[in-house]
């Protein structure tokens, strides 16, 4: 009787044995399956992650590069416009011939030059950094000082044709010296204004400020 016990209980481990390792396999095939199914879950789940910040890279530098575009075509036109009331300045305040029509011409030229650049700026500033709009603003205050100044002169001359009744040089003038000699007296006149002292400094600085901007964006 206690062998036929001993065999029973043997019988009873045996099949207990054999269902805790068929149990235990299972158990282990599902965990695997279920490991690998996170794994491949969160794999899943990183590259789309990845995929749209890829996707809003893209856009980003996209968009980055058209501003960058943008800024570069407005920096170019402005000092476009720079570069001519440079010249047109230079020639109003430092000429190398003096007559009554070249004055009014040149001071023609400046403002219509100046009102260019001006209308650039205030079309393209959007696009430009603070600190630059902020120089061409500055820059705006004094050269509108030197604009009124101009503008006096202008109607200076316009007076003078009309107390004569002629704009012809040789009806106002008693002869090309005189002419010459109250030509200069204007522009040296001119020359004395604080503004139109530092007018040609104002420009160049302007113009550096905007070509060390320009080579920052196309390093």
């Amino acid at each position: 009787m206690t062998f036929l016990l001993q065999s029973n209980i043997e019988r009873l481990l045996e099949k207990y044995f054999a269902e805790y390792k068929e149990y235990h396999f299972w158990a282990i095939v599902i965990l695997t399956l279920i490991i690998l199914g996170f794994q491949i879950g969160q794999t899943i789940i990183v590259s789309r992650k990845i995929e749209r910040f890829k996707n809003v890279l893209k856009k980003n530098e996209i968009k980055f590069s058209k501003f960058n575009n943008l800024q570069i075509d407005a920096l170019k036109a402005i000092y476009d416009k720079m570069v001519n009331l440079y010249y047109k300045n230079y020639a109003l305040f430092q000429p190398e011939t003096f007559s009554h029509e070249s004055l009014k011409t040149r001071i023609k030229d400046w403002r219509a030059d100046y009102l260019t650049l001006m209308d650039v700026f205030h079309r393209e500033k959007l696009l430009l950094p603070k600190d630059l709009k902020l120089k061409i603003k500055g820059f705006e205050t004094n050269f509108n000082l030197i604009s009124k100044r101009l503008n006096q002169e202008m109607l200076n001359l316009n007076d003078v044709e009309e107390d004569i009744g002629s704009s012809n040089a040789r009806d106002i003038y008693n002869t090309p010296e005189d002419e010459l000699e109250r030509i200069q007296n204007r522009i040296e006149r001119l020359n004395n204004d604080e503004e139109i002292k530092k007018s040609n400094e104002s420009i160049s600085g302007l113009r550096k400020s905007v070509e060390n901007y320009f080579e920052s964006l196309t390093e």
